[in-house]
């Protein structure tokens, strides 16, 4: 509470501050009415102080994507060495295996099937798991289900250096390190209670924008680790990479704990409720089990709403459902590269690159402008997103240069906005004591679909290696089109009715952003 207090004093300081410069420009201004170039310089200080005042769980999905972006590629290589070795093909085979196909092949198989094998270890739990902490959150706060996610990623990461240094470790053992991600949740966990935290804490009218703000961190974790990564690895092997990632995932989970204040139960200083007396620590943990949390959650989607609202929320999920079903491809990318046209690991981080780069260029630049300045309605935004999409599918399934892969990347540059959309327009029409029980069935809906997609996409991507591996783009470009009609529906019913907001995150709003 300490904490609490000394930051309420701050914000005061910086109020009273601020009043002080307004009624100093009132009283020092130029002949012309305008404000001296010193006043406009502090004033400008004080502005950028409050956005860096409002930076709070951004940090975390920086360094989450960053830690598993250095090491996720890696990981497919390090399984690609390891099963080389366990089909006894030779040393100069296993360092130029692009050079023999049909060994590429067999080992691809192989390396495949381990990371169908991973996505269903680590996603079955955390779909459970999410839906218990959902209904969880909303009652007890967001805080521990952020930090539990980067616990389980640091002993993750444990466990794939310990593969790495005992390296003749059979490639199966990599397995286990899936275990302590999946009994944590996931980084569906970490999402669902960041973006529920984040509307806990922001307006109706910024908080497409907030989320936006939310995904470029995200996004520019991933190509910082891809430089990090390709960097590390090249000077300091498998070992340095892991160590590096279980590093940042420290860091993460201190600053967790040390920087967020949670905006509900016992532990913040929001909680009015007579609730709050029953939650003690040991009320918290056997609630964490209670399966009527699952049931709450089930309920909450599926309950009776004005104005088309639950067809709409449904809708939503269903979009954000078939626009993640098309990462089943992230599993096959490098492989794909490396089949199609004989790529080291060194280009396919490049192109990853300017993946990522685009992407953030159309995060950062275009939402802001449609969104925010234009006012473009949500859902025609989350259409046009979905139509770049597509045709960025179509292009990297017909590749047959190298560079119609840059270009698919360029031509996806507002293709991850449906995403942020789908969640912007949910945060709007839910009101934020169900915001946790919702994001939390969205997360375990997104969750269950990789148990589908990858090994979907692993079977057409093995199926049609010899003769046309692009194959997989092409089913994954289909299931957008799904998305497509579905926000073609939401634009003719774009009558969305925001629910009135709750005193507690009236409360919370007003504290955070004063």
């Amino acid at each position: 509470m300490a904490r609490g207090e000394d930051r309420e004093q701050l914000l005061q300081e910086v109020s009273d501050l601020d009043q002080q410069l307004h009624s100093f420009v009132a009283n020092n201004s130029t002949e012309y009415g305008e404000p001296q170039e010193e006043v406009k310089g502090c004033k400008r200080f004080l502005k950028a102080l409050q956005q860096v005042k409002n930076i709070t769980i951004e940090p975390i999905l920086f360094l989450y994507l960053l830690s598993w972006t250095i090491q996720s590629s890696i990981s497919t290589n390090l399984l690609l060495d390891k099963v080389c070795i366990e089909k006894n093909y030779s040393s100069e085979i296993c360092a130029n295996l692009s050079s023999y196909p049909n060994n590429q092949i067999e080992v691809q198989r192989v390396v495949t099937k381990i990371n169908m094998y991973m996505d269903l270890l680590t996603n079955i739990p955390s779909v459970l798991f999410v839906l218990f902490l959902g209904s969880w959150s909303d009652k007890h706060g967001r805080k521990l289900p952020m930090i539990l996610p980067l616990v389980g990623s640091l002993l993750s990461t444990v466990l794939y250096l310990m593969n790495a240094y005992w390296f003749s470790l059979p490639a199966l053992y990599i397995l286990l390190s899936g275990v302590p991600r999946a009994l944590t949740g996931g980084f569906i966990t970490m999402i669902m209670a960041c973006y529920a935290y984040i509307s806990d804490i922001t307006k109706i009218r910024s908080r497409t924008m907030r989320i936006a703000i939310l995904d470029l961190f995200m996004f520019l974790g991933a190509p910082l680790g891809l430089l990090l990564s390709d960097v590390t690895f090249y000077s300091l092997g498998y070992l340095g990479i892991y160590g590096l990632s279980a590093l940042l995932f420290l860091i993460a989970i201190l600053y967790a704990i040390l920087r967020i204040e949670d905006t509900r139960g016992r532990f913040s200083k929001y909680h009015l409720e007579a609730s709050e007396l029953a939650q003690t620590p040991g009320n918290m943990c056997k609630d964490l089990v209670d399966i009527n949390n699952v049931k709450k959650s089930i309920a909450v989607c599926f309950k009776p709403r004005r104005h088309k609202l639950r067809t709409k929320i449904l809708s939503l999920m269903a979009a954000m459902c078939v626009l993640v079903f098309v990462f089943g491809t992230t599993g096959v990318d490098y492989l794909y590269t490396k089949r199609k046209f004989g790529w080291t690991y060194d280009q396919y981080v490049h192109l990853g690159l300017v993946e990522v780069f685009v992407g953030v260029a159309g995060n950062s630049v275009v939402l802001p402008l449609v969104s925010y300045k234009l006012q473009v309605d949500d859902s025609v935004i989350g259409f046009v997103g979905s139509l770049f999409k597509i045709a960025s599918l179509i292009i990297k399934g017909l590749a047959a240069q190298p560079w119609m892969l840059y270009l698919s990347s360029c031509v996806n540059f507002p293709g991850g906005l449906p995403l942020i959309i789908i969640r912007s327009m949910m945060s709007k029409i839910i009101p934020s004591d169900e915001l946790g029980m919702i994001f939390s069935m969205l997360a375990s809906w997104e969750s269950i679909l990789p148990l589908v997609s990858h090994p979907l996409c692993t079977l057409v991507y093995n199926a049609t290696i010899k003769d046309f591996p692009g194959t997989v783009y092409l089913m994954s470009s289909l299931f957008v089109v799904i998305s497509t009609g579905i926000f073609v529906w939401l634009i003719k019913n774009r009558n969305f009715t925001s629910p009135e907001p709750h005193v507690h995150e009236d409360e919370i709003i007003q504290s955070v952003e004063s």
